[in-house]
């Protein structure tokens, strides 16, 4: 099955497409106050705090201590940054082989809304380095999902029109910003879901 609409790249998301991820970020003891919610999801993508750390503009304790402050959380921000680094639990089984089989017919891309803690782990620990030809990390473009500018970015990174671009994330707020900017874009949830996107598409 030829793949539609001429695509020649396609960009991943990380968290919920590649890597699998923890369940929760707030642990209930450290919770002070009933109101206190967990910051995973949309409540993390619309975080000024989140956002503000995975655009590279606020150092990782200065992250733990608003979110801390904002959330009346009972902890240090050490330990809190202790708990955070290990939020990303690691590959979906079979991705690189994956990545391996789309990369003779595309050029491919992560795109990863993500942090100085993280991105290390994500590209040594985790050996996502060299599996891809262009890596976005927001804290280092200074650019974010779901703002279209970040999207306008990479396809001009990749000297690419964004409508020969297919993207895959799990958050749909990512989806509609990217379709804004003209890419192919389809939410999935887990590598499951994403082989099934794929294949579906004639990409696989």
């Amino acid at each position: 099955m030829a793949t539609p609409l001429n695509v020649q790249a396609i960009v991943f998301d990380l968290g919920g497409v590649l890597i699998q991820l923890g369940d929760r970020l707030i642990k209930n003891e450290w919770r002070t106050t009933e109101s206190s919610h967990d910051i995973v999801g949309d409540s993390w993508l619309l975080s000024k705090t989140a956002q503000d750390f995975e655009k590279g503009l606020i150092t990782p304790f200065d992250f733990a201590e608003k979110i801390i402050a904002e959330m009346s959380l009972n902890i240090t921000p050490t330990l809190f940054i202790e708990h955070f680094a290990q939020w990303p639990i690691g590959p979906y089984p079979t991705i690189f082989n994956t990545l391996n089989q789309l990369r003779h017919r595309f050029t491919l891309g992560i795109f990863s809304n993500t942090n100085a803690i993280h991105w290390p782990r994500l590209l040594n620990e985790m050996s996502l380095a060299g599996k891809v030809d262009y890596y976005f990390a927001s804290h280092l473009i200074h650019l974010a999902k779901p703002d279209p500018k970040a999207f306008t970015f990479v396809a001009n990174t990749m000297r690419l029109e964004p409508n020969t671009i297919l993207f895959l994330d799990d958050n749909p707020y990512n989806i509609d910003s990217a379709r804004q900017v003209g890419f192919i874009a389809h939410q999935v949830i887990g590598f499951d879901s994403t082989l099934r996107c794929l294949h579906r598409l004639g990409a696989l």
